[in-house]
């Protein structure tokens, strides 16, 4: 399973804006009605070695097709989507000071999110290894088309809560990338139940 620092909702959230909220935004049917496996795991699934000790998901079909300078490179599918969407939240919450500027090349999407981000992770040092890192556990479309998508996230923190967090994507410059929130229009992260998680597609059984 892919890990992910608790301290992401400091270092991510906080150079992403992101903030909190009570439930996760529900799926918009008109919008998933005629998109193609919104419900399928990635195919041949497994979790390599990432930055700063976090585990990045890895699919030979959906990608990342290329590994250097960052992880990149993800099918024009949902799964593609789903696993840039996870690799661009490793690689910002782990990326040492040397990476970062790639992550911002390669994983996200140019706007002024991403301008506002560069600008706050250059603020901040990132070194040393995560310690009780979380576990993104499934996910969940809530819209999806060939140039855009937003897809919620699942994890499991160490101490057994359970997130979601919505996570937008774009192909428009050529490929899936984050696109990040200006600041003033962030995301939620939703604390979600055993039950909300039923919804959800498991990354393993």
């Amino acid at each position: 399973m892919v890990m992910l620092k608790r301290t992401w909702s400091i270092l991510v959230m906080a150079i992403m804006l992101a903030a909190c909220s009570s439930d996760p935004p529900a799926p918009d049917p008109a919008t998933l009605s005629a998109s193609p496996a919104t419900s399928v795991p990635p195919a041949g699934l497994s979790f390599q070695p990432g930055p700063a000790g976090l585990k990045m998901p890895i699919s030979k079909e959906a990608g990342p097709h290329d590994m250097t300078p960052v992880p990149h490179t993800f099918a024009a599918t949902p799964q593609g989507a789903v696993l840039a969407a996870i690799t661009a939240q490793v690689w910002m919450a782990g990326a040492d000071d040397d990476t970062w500027p790639k992550v911002a090349e390669y994983l996200l999407e140019p706007g002024l999110g991403r301008d506002q981000w560069a600008q706050a992770r250059a603020l901040v040092s990132v070194k040393g290894m995560v310690k009780n890192p979380a576990e993104f556990i499934a996910f969940k479309f809530t819209s999806y088309a060939e140039d855009k998508a937003i897809v919620l996230l699942a994890a499991r923190w160490a101490d057994g809560m359970l997130t979601a967090y919505p996570v937008q994507l774009s192909s428009l410059t050529g490929g899936w990338r984050v696109v990040i929130p200006p600041q003033g229009s962030e995301p939620d992260l939703s604390e979600i139940s055993d039950t909300d998680l039923d919804t959800f597609v498991r990354f393993t059984p």
